[in-house]
């Protein structure tokens, strides 16, 4: 009888002990599950039906990767081919600073249109290149210089802007600017009026 309790003492402790093990083991597997299912579904909603299809389909939004469209350089505006022009559509002849009447013109307010360019009673600008860039405005290159110097001219880059073929806003690159209209000789003061002027104005 005494060996018999000492048979089934160690059967029981066996099976306490497995028994006590069995539920920490199961717990740790579901904590373990619950850990890596919360990484998963981090960013994604649970379904408000809580269908199978609806889980599937969210599992499946969870675990793709987003590919973001590669990002395509902005494409430079088409750049206005200029054409090149062999003169300025102007009336040639005397122009005078727009806010000077005509009849009050003077040398400082004062200059002559010619084809092959445009001065006063002191300086002449030479027309060396006419590139049109728009409806109404032209890039000039102009070789310039002082009429009573022997200095040689200086090139510079001039943009006018013509308004009909009788008046002209000119600016250059360094940001003088200069408007003026044509004024026909008749409305000149009396020095203007008596120069014959048609064998550069032709």
């Amino acid at each position: 009888m005494s060996q018999t309790r000492f048979i089934i003492m160690p059967l029981i402790l066996a099976t306490g002990l497995a028994a006590c093990g069995q539920p920490a083991d199961t717990a740790e597997n579901k904590n373990a599950a619950t850990a890596e299912n919360s990484t998963v579904t981090e960013d994604v909603a649970a379904p408000a039906t809580g269908n199978a299809a609806d889980a599937t389909t969210a599992t499946k939004v969870a675990t793709t990767t987003s590919v973001s469209a590669p990002e395509t350089p902005e494409t430079p505006p088409a750049r206005v081919q200029a054409a090149v022009v062999t003169v300025l559509p102007l009336k040639r002849g005397y122009y005078v600073a727009s806010d000077t009447p005509c009849g009050q013109a003077s040398n400082a307010t004062t200059t002559l249109l010619r084809r092959e360019g445009i001065g006063g009673a002191r300086d002449f600008c030479e027309f060396k290149k006419i590139e049109q860039t728009g409806p109404n405005t032209f890039r000039v290159t102009e070789a310039c210089g002082d009429l009573q110097e022997n200095a040689p001219p200086e090139t510079s880059v001039t943009t006018y802007t013509l308004k009909g073929d009788t008046a002209f806003t000119s600016k250059s690159a360094s940001g003088w600017e200069h408007s003026a209209r044509y004024c026909t000789q008749s409305s000149m003061p009396p020095d203007w009026r008596a120069n014959d002027i048609s064998d550069v104005t032709r």
